[in-house]
């Protein structure tokens, strides 16, 4: 199975070679049914799926799931097999970062205390096999609401539990894993292209000092108009995003696109990744799914109808106001 990073540099040289656009869908795994429904569509459809869950979903004490990240990565396997999914399924953490598990702020945990726990979150998904992290130290609890934290903080910090990750995979022998970075929260501050640029830019350099370019993050999720409010994404900005973050092998990653009323402009704009949170689908619109084709080779079902395979928006209307 192709890394997401693997898949990533496929997707931007079929854009730019051949014109083949197209967005994979991470799904928030908020409950068992959302799970084995997203797998059962994925099944059907024959396309890549994301699954992007929060430390409050999925963690060490089972979060709100009941799942650790092992039982999370044995569960998601589980439905592999019950519905005969050939497409790759890729286990994420979404908003790993201090202060983004609801008891860390409950708790009034300081900014060490917070990390030393979100550490520990990752080297569990490390451990369980997650194919993507996305690490988002946006939120600082020690600034005035309004405050958001400045850029190079959010570098540091970044680049601090990056280290950590590549410190815990090599500890625990385990394969290479996939990383996204950024966030469209406005407390991140990465609300304009200069702050975006800065904050790409010192990244990449900063881990190629440190000899850790393997480690860059395939997906940099941008303000590009959604959130939880909101419907509407804005193409114009998701280009501009893109234009940025293609030449480093990095693709652009919107959130809360639950009831995005243009998702045919994901992939038009060169949107590589879009989450949601939750999955409601109707079968009536899976023929909205298209299957990357020239992405991956997964194996085919003898005898199996499959959707047309002609490339093109992973998107379709969903739904639900989902926890995150």
């Amino acid at each position: 199975m192709l890394s997401l990073v693997e898949m990533v540099q496929r997707m931007i040289r079929l854009r730019q070679t051949r014109g083949v656009k197209f967005t994979l869908l991470a799904v928030c795994p908020n409950s068992a049914a959302v799970l084995a429904a997203a797998v059962k569509v994925a099944s059907q459809v024959n396309a890549p799926m994301l699954f992007a869950a929060t430390l409050n979903q999925v963690d060490r004490d089972g979060g709100y799931t009941g799942w650790t990240p092992a039982a999370f990565v044995q569960e998601l396997e589980r439905c592999r097999q019950q519905y005969r999914c050939a497409s790759p399924l890729y286990p994420c953490l979404d908003h790993g970062g201090p202060w983004l598990k609801d008891r860390h702020t409950l708790a009034g945990l300081s900014l060490a205390e917070t990390t030393a726990e979100v550490k520990l979150s990752l080297a569990a998904c490390i451990e369980a096999g997650y194919g993507l992290l996305h690490i988002d130290p946006t939120v600082d609890r020690t600034l005035p609401p309004d405050k958001p934290a400045p850029i190079e903080v959010v570098v540091d910090r970044t680049l601090d539990l990056i280290v950590h990750c590549e410190a815990e995979r090599s500890r625990l022998g385990a394969a290479p894993v996939s990383y996204e970075v950024g966030t469209e929260e406005v407390h991140g501050g990465l609300v304009d292209m200069a702050s975006f640029r800065r904050f790409v830019y010192d990244l990449h350099d900063r881990l190629a000092g440190l000899n850790l370019s393997h480690a860059w993050p395939c997906f940099i999720v941008g303000k590009v108009g959604t959130d939880l409010h909101t419907s509407f994404f804005d193409p114009d900005t998701a280009q501009r995003l893109f234009e940025v973050v293609a030449p480093l092998e990095s693709l652009v990653k919107g959130h809360y696109t639950d009831w995005v009323a243009n998702p045919e402009a994901y992939p038009a704009s060169g949107a590589g990744g879009a989450g949601r949170a939750g999955f409601e689908l109707p079968l009536s619109r899976c023929a909205d799914l298209r299957r990357p084709a020239q992405v991956y080779s997964p194996r085919q079902t003898a005898g199996a109808a499959g959707p047309p395979t002609r490339p093109g928006s992973l998107l379709s209307r969903a739904g639900a106001g989902a926890r995150h």
